[in-house]
């Protein structure tokens, strides 16, 4: 009998996923059902909510717009409401494990809307390696300051850049996006664009601005519950080492699970102090899963919307 190997690889990665987010979802559980998590109603401030899916949906945007404006410099020219859509829809395919989902949506999408098929990969490709390099580039960078008794998190997070960061560099990424492309480009089609490194820093800059949308989103929601005693870089460092790590780990979908513990440990050793050893356990855990439900709800309205766009814009913007 002949083992069908991406039969099996996809069975691995299900199952991968589920003992992840199984394994964090019973710890998790295990830490709510303290008594002390219910002795105290939880005091959650609407309007911070509001604020901290605002502020996800604005890191989005900025990540979203890089890879517009990589589509742009290419030659392609993709209506605003239909690179909408393509970017925003397609997020929903990362919660399949392996994440590759998410990039064949949007390519498809792209497609679809007249966009080359070699441009739409190259550029979709490159825009989530850059902003999970700058997000690994952000944590490496801040940790060693913010904390400097804990050097173990900035190795990781120098290891999660070079995991990120190799891979995009013009003289990497251009060789290896060609080879990949080659069997499905005809051969009188001319050559792909090929990234520079203007591409690269003006990249890192924008998604950046996007991790700190992300931070920011971490912070209204804390003051949303009635602390507000953690730095802006601290929240920056932390989201941008979790999110990376999560995201990086491709059984994860969406980095469910991942993403939660890391967080929730680093959230748990800043409120040791003030709230106890116990409640800053339990406090972490709502922080993440109210984090976690805040910016799926997020995602799936940008989604919804997105959708709608090209229906409302003019003719000649529709496919």
């Amino acid at each position: 009998m002949r083992v069908k190997w991406a039969t099996l690889w996809r069975g691995t990665k299900i199952a991968l996923a589920v003992a992840i987010v199984g394994g964090v979802g019973w710890q998790f559980a295990k830490i709510l059902r303290r008594p002390e998590l219910w002795e105290q109603p939880l005091a959650l401030d609407p309007l911070w909510v509001a604020v901290a899916a605002g502020l996800y949906a604005v890191g989005f945007a900025c990540w979203g717009g890089f890879w517009w404006r990589l589509l742009r410099g290419m030659g392609e020219w993709l209506p605003l409401p239909l690179a909408a859509r393509a970017y925003f829809v397609s997020q929903l395919g990362k919660y399949v494990p392996g994440k590759a989902v998410s990039v064949f949506m949007r390519v498809a999408y792209a497609r679809a809307a007249g966009v080359r098929t070699g441009v739409a990969a190259i550029t979709a490709t490159y825009e989530t390696l850059t902003t999970i390099a700058a997000g690994a580039l952000i944590a490496a960078v801040l940790f060693p300051f913010l904390e400097a008794e804990s050097s173990a998190m900035g190795w990781k997070a120098l290891g999660l850049l070079a995991i990120a960061g190799i891979p995009i560099l013009p003289g990497v990424f251009n060789r290896v996006a060609e080879r990949l492309a080659r069997p499905f480009v005809p051969k009188d089609a001319p050559p792909l664009p090929r990234l520079g490194f203007a591409s690269l820093l003006g990249g890192l800059l924008q998604t950046s601005l996007g991790w700190i949308c992300l931070s920011a989103s971490l912070l209204a929601l804390l003051h949303g519950l009635g602390r507000d005693e953690l730095p802006w870089l601290v929240c920056t460092a932390y989201v941008s080492l979790s999110y990376v790590a999560g995201f990086l780990t491709l059984p994860a979908p969406g980095g469910l699970g991942v993403r939660e513990a890391i967080l929730q440990q680093l959230l748990a050793r800043q409120f040791a102090a003030s709230l106890g050893e116990q409640s800053a356990e339990t406090f972490a855990v709502v922080v993440v899963l109210l984090l976690r439900l805040i910016w799926t709800v997020t995602e799936l309205s940008l989604a919804a919307i997105s959708a709608a766009l090209p229906r409302l814009a003019p003719p000649n913007v529709r496919e």
